[in-house]
């Protein structure tokens, strides 16, 4: 004689006390939302996450410092363990002020971790960083010898400076450069990101965030505009003003004042 199959209970019950069918030697009955397909198990797998919310973070992130922007990135600030691209028709409009709220309390930690600027276009302006509060001593500069090596420089600050931040202006990075840099700081306590040219926006990338950046020509604010984060999309921009540490800085709509606000010139021939 084969197994009854007997079903009982109330299906419009609390799902934990209603019994759907009866199991036994030959038959495991299971409610689909007990599942691994259920939606409380989905909602645990990481990477994953509904299209009207924000993802969970495996890491804690690290507040952008303007509350604006913290609410709409998930985890409340910057990544940690994941890419992000800062892209900007203009270098010299803030883009660096724009974490120095961030760099400030990641300066303070008492593991003091560095603060990596690979390749930057401009040289950095040590007063600027302490006016913010960052310590100069903690911001290392660092310039390839051969352009073609900077890609490799940047993944390898990816993966062994821990706890550190790692801003990087790459030439031109293909699809799989950026799939690599990716997987370099995937899961690891990195704030990790790129300064690229806002051509790039039109093409795909691997970076959990990318934001691009515009001005307003009659205020210092930025116009931040989410183009791509964990989450659900967004249209409208965030408006945010960085911080001016010094008076002097100049305005990003003038010429520069200062020889090191420039570009780094070429080495002239002997």
């Amino acid at each position: 004689m084969g197994q009854a199959l007997i079903f009982s209970g109330d299906f419009s019950g609390d799902p934990e006390e209603t019994v759907y069918a009866s199991s036994g030697p030959r038959l495991d009955a299971t409610p689909l939302d007990r599942t691994p397909t259920g939606l409380a198990a989905l909602a645990a797998v990481p990477g994953l996450w509904r299209g009207d919310a924000l993802a969970r973070v495996e890491l804690e992130s690290l507040s952008t410092g303007y509350s604006a922007l913290d609410a709409q990135l998930p985890g409340g600030g910057w990544p940690l363990g994941a890419l992000t691209e800062i892209l900007n028709g203009h270098t010299g409009i803030g883009e660096m002020r724009l974490f120095f709220p961030a760099l400030a309390v990641l300066s303070k930690r008492a593991d003091a971790p560095p603060i990596i600027l690979l390749q930057p276009p401009y040289m950095p302006y040590a007063p600027a960083f302490a006016g913010a509060g960052i310590a100069p001593e903690q911001v290392l500069v660092l310039r390839t010898r051969r352009p073609e090596d900077a890609l490799w420089a940047c993944e390898q600050c990816l993966k062994y400076a821990p706890r550190s931040a790692v801003f990087a202006w790459p030439q031109r990075l293909a699809s799989q450069d950026l799939r690599r840099l990716q997987l370099a700081v995937e899961n690891r306590p990195v704030l990790a990101v790129l300064m690229r040219d806002l051509k790039t926006a039109q093409h795909s990338s691997a970076a959990a965030l990318r934001i691009a950046l515009s001005t307003d020509p009659g205020s210092r604010q930025l116009g931040l505009r989410i183009l791509k984060r964990r989450g659900a999309l967004i249209t409208r921009p965030i408006w945010v003003e960085p911080p001016s540490p010094l008076p002097f800085i100049p305005d990003f709509h003038e010429e520069p004042l200062h020889a090191l606000d420039r570009p780094v010139p070429a080495a002239t021939a002997a």
